[in-house]
């Protein structure tokens, strides 16, 4: 007698749910999706205990008709596929009809639906058994409700996690589902206490606002982006708000809410350098492509998917939110504007009088020594503050006119990156104050140099094979630790455009380096590219432009308590408006900070709370 045998439908059912019903939120997100795709416009979800004594869902979609009701537990009984041929081209949410029947194999259900012209039924189920009872309100949808969660499998109930954090899981998943259907109006009732509530209206960045609050949806930047096979769009939030981990990106193809590392990783990168270190950026976008090239039939939950034309995808997501940051002005401002309060002013103050005891006490300065002299002539120097002492009692804007005569001139083929800035001064010889009629900037000047010279090297290096060559060859020395590992990346230095070779037991000759190494010292530069070099284990050269670069940025920037003169300063300035991206620096840090005006003013009770 043979061995092998089917197993009975409920031990069937009851294996499918350990795919299917993970948790309490495994059944949320499956009836969710079910009302969702029933076009329903209103999804109300309640939950007891977290979703162990009680999960309901009411709906006003389609409904189940009367004649369908003994399928909906059976297993793969499904209305949203028909043919074979439809797994390739899925435009539903749920398809594979096994929902229901993994629940009620772990759960007590009762389902009450109507469909239009059908009759409305209500019916209960557990363990394989059916009861129809009364339905006592007729009304278009379904009304769901879930109770004694695996009851009959002790083992399951055993090992769910505490209700915190099943809580917390569920959260997520209806936040999820109102991300990605702002038309439908979306509502979470914990414990008779309401968690939120979306309009329905279609208003995504409404929805953004109602989940994360309004530091996140006043920060948010709408982006959109098409090629032949997909269109991106959505919002992201801009790079000062922060998280740590990367589970704030959403992702979404044709409303599916979807996990996918590449594509999270694409998104990351086109924030890159503009947030620091182990900080992740908000993102919110939906992904629009044909259902053929995309195969969602790859894990029962349906957020691990597989895409056709990937690489074109990664390309577009990422080249969209870049192209969406570099078009933003990302200067971060200090402390907390509230412009709908009212402005309470003091009586404006003359400054004229201030103006000529101002200038009478500047040239007394220099009666005196001065500890850090800014200029080689203190006579000089003397005239040129009177000079601007006086030429400031001219309104502000009239020489902000004039003064950008010249900058539109030198700067009408860029995109002007940041705002007109008119420097003061400079404070503890670090941050470089400016104003302009907005109110106050401090730029932190080693992050503004970083910034500068980052994107000087990253956009030079290997990129030609032009080369300096040497009369007389750089001689270096090494110990011999580094000789061993310095001996096996000859290979990779000559790649990027050096001459070298070994010339002694500890000594190497450059006699070519390539261009991009700057001339004011490129003996120390090119002993810091041996020495970064030979100790990678892997050699990229993608990866080494951005590590390198950071490298030789950090080390060449002027360093805090370092003073500069006027000139020194507005080169520097001059310079960052010409980057990219001038907003941080290349480890994430802001380069420039705004205080309002009416910040400014608000600190000191000229305009009251």
């Amino acid at each position: 007698m043979g061995h092998i045998h089917v197993l009975p439908s409920d031990i069937q059912n009851k294996i499918a749910a350990g795919e299917v019903v993970e948790r309490p939120s495994s059944i949320v997100k499956e009836i969710v999706e079910n009302s969702l795709d029933a076009k329903a416009s209103v999804i109300e979800v309640f939950i007891k205990n977290s979703g162990m004594d009680s999960i309901k869902v009411v709906d006003n979609g389609l409904g189940i008709d009367y004649d369908d009701r003994k399928l909906l537990f059976e297993r793969h009984a499904t209305s949203k596929l028909g043919k074979a041929y439809d797994l390739f081209e899925i435009r539903s949410l749920g398809f594979r009809g096994e929902a229901l029947a993994s629940i009620g194999a772990v759960s007590k259900v009762t389902v009450e639906s109507m469909s239009e012209n059908s009759t409305a039924f209500k019916l209960n189920y557990s363990a394989g058994h059916y009861e129809e009872d009364t339905v006592w309100q007729e009304r278009q949808g379904t009304i769901i409700e879930i109770s004694d969660l695996f009851y009959n499998t002790p083992a399951r109930y055993k090992y769910v996690k505490n209700l915190r954090t099943e809580a917390g899981k569920i959260i997520d998943i209806m936040q999820r589902m109102a991300l990605n259907n702002p038309s439908v109006s979306i509502r979470l009732v914990f414990d008779d206490k309401e968690r939120f509530k979306t309009p329905g209206n279609g208003s995504l960045k409404e929805v953004i606002h109602i989940l994360y609050g309004m530091q996140v949806s006043t920060n948010t930047v709408a982006v959109s982006g098409d090629s032949p096979d997909y269109k991106v769009s959505g919002y992201i939030v801009k790079p000062e708000i922060t998280r740590s981990n990367r589970n704030y990106i959403n992702l979404s193809i044709n409303q599916r809410h979807i996990r996918n590392f590449k594509l999270s990783q694409a998104i990351i990168d086109a924030y890159h350098t503009l947030q620091a270190k182990d900080k992740y950026p908000l993102v919110f976008l939906n992904i629009t492509m044909d259902p053929k090239l995309l195969d969602v039939n790859v894990h029962p939950s349906k957020v691990e998917v597989k895409l056709s034309k990937e690489r074109e995808l990664l390309e577009l997501v990422e080249n969209t939110v870049r192209r969406a940051l570099l078009d933003l002005n990302l200067i971060p401002e200090v402390g907390h504007q509230s412009k709908e309060k009212q402005k309470v002013e003091q009586e404006t103050l003359d400054f004229n009088d201030y103006k000529k005891e101002a200038i009478r006490e500047a040239a007394s300065l220099y009666e005196q020594p001065r500890r850090k002299p800014f200029f080689k002539d203190r006579e000089n120097d003397y005239k040129q503050e009177v000079k601007q002492t006086q030429e400031s009692v001219t309104p502000f804007k009239e020489r902000k006119a004039k003064d950008q005569e010249t900058y539109i001139e030198t700067e009408s083929v860029q995109k002007e990156k940041l705002p007109y800035l008119e420097i003061i001064g400079q404070l503890h010889g670090t941050y470089i104050i400016m104003q302009n009629e907005t109110g106050m900037y401090l730029m932190d000047q080693h992050a503004a140099q970083e910034r500068i010279k980052y994107e000087y090297y990253y956009n030079n290096v290997n990129t030609g094979n032009e080369g300096i060559s040497l009369l007389i060859p750089y001689t270096f020395e090494f110990s011999f630790d580094d000789v061993i590992t310095i001996d096996e990346k000859l290979t990779d230095l000559r790649e990027l455009g050096f001459e070298i070779d070994k010339s002694g037991v500890k000594e190497y000759t450059v006699s070519r380096y390539p261009s991009w190494i700057k001339a004011d010292d490129p003996e120390r530069d090119i002993a810091d590219v041996i020495d970064f070099i030979s100790h990678k284990s892997h050699f990229d050269i993608n990866k080494y432009r951005e590590e390198m670069s950071i490298m030789m940025s950090c080390k060449r920037s002027i360093k805090a308590n370092h003073y500069l003169d006027k000139k020194q300063m507005e080169a520097l300035l001059e310079s960052l408006g010409q980057c990219q991206s001038p907003y941080t620096c290349p480890h994430g840090r802001p380069v420039i900070i705004h205080m309002t005006t009416y910040e400014i003013e608000r600190l000191f009770n000229r305009i009251m709370k």
